[in-house]
C-alpha cells in the first residue's frame, strides 16, 4: 500500500534544516519529524542554492512550461517517404544477396581443380577390379 505524499510548508522545511545543522544524528531528526532523511539533505541543498524562495516552490514542473515528452505522437510520413523507406529496405536486401553470391562464387572458384596444369597425371586413381566371386556361384 502506497503512502500519500505530504506537502511541507517552507517554514517547516527551513526549521528542519536549521535543526539539522545543530543535531548529532540526521537519522534521529528525520524519525522525530516523521520524514525521510533524504528530504532533509534535499531541502538543505535547495536552501543553499536558492534561499527560502527555493523551498516555497511546488514540486514538479513549473507552471506554464512546455511539456516535451516521449509520448508525443510521431509525425505521419508522407507517401513519398513511405515509398523511399520501402525501396531502401529492398535495396538493403538485394545488397545482402549480392554479397552472399559473391562470397559463394569465390569459394566455388577457389575449390575448382586447377585446369592450367599439364594434364600428365590423372586426377583420379584407377580403381581395382572387383572380385566376381558372387557371380561364379
Amino acid at each position: 500500500m502506497r503512502k500519500q505524499s505530504r506537502r511541507y510548508s517552507a517554514k517547516f522545511k527551513q526549521e528542519a534544516v536549521n535543526r539539522m545543522a545543530d543535531c548529532k544524528s540526521v537519522t534521529g531528526l528525520a524519525k522525530e519529524l516523521g520524514i525521510r532523511r533524504k528530504f532533509l539533505y534535499l531541502w538543505r541543498d535547495q536552501l543553499k542554492a536558492g534561499g527560502v524562495a527555493a523551498l516555497e516552490r511546488e514540486p514538479g514542473r513549473p507552471r506554464g512550461s512546455e511539456w516535451v515528452g516521449v509520448c508525443q505522437p510521431a509525425p505521419v510520413p508522407s507517401a513519398d517517404q513511405v515509398r523511399i523507406a520501402e525501396l531502401e529496405r529492398l535495396l538493403g536486401r538485394k545488397q545482402l544477396e549480392l554479397d552472399f553470391l559473391k562470397r559463394t562464387f569465390e569459394q566455388v572458384r577457389g575449390a575448382a581443380p586447377n585446369l592450367t596444369g599439364d594434364g600428365g597425371r590423372e586426377s583420379i586413381a584407377v580403381s581395382k577390379p572387383r572380385s566376381r566371386s558372387k557371380e561364379q556361384d
